[in-house]
């Protein structure tokens, strides 16, 4: 979580926004926010996503799970079916959140083989 901690503090900073201008925008108090960037605190999914789209950034760059692409001319994100899938998986549990940040990697794999598991039934 120190990605994330580092992130919210640097894009928060770079916006010369305020701990308190960005708990007002999203409801909640000041010192929620500083507990996100001193680590003391996780946001929940809904928070993360919100504090993403208020500071305009991806919420996986936010966490440090960042999508490496290879740049195209049009600059156009090809993603399979099963990426997508995953990416949906994620964003809408808040469990699967939780366990996303603690593991990534193994997260996805569980995801992939239960969408594989799904497919095939």
């Amino acid at each position: 979580m120190l990605i994330f901690q580092k992130r919210l503090k640097e894009i928060r900073k770079k916006r010369h926004l305020t701990q308190e201008e960005v708990g007002t925008a999203l409801h909640i108090s000041k010192n929620e926010i500083c507990n996100y960037e001193i680590g003391k605190r996780i946001p929940p999914l809904e928070t993360l996503i919100k504090l993403a789209d208020f500071l305009e950034v991806d919420f996986l760059w936010l966490i440090g799970q960042e999508i490496v692409l290879k740049k195209e001319k049009e600059r156009t994100i090809k993603l399979s079916d099963l990426d997508l899938k995953i990416l949906r998986s994620i964003k809408e549990s808040n469990q699967v959140y939780m366990k996303f940040l603690t593991d990534p990697e193994r997260t996805v794999k569980e995801i992939e083989f239960y969408l594989k598991k799904q497919h095939n039934e």
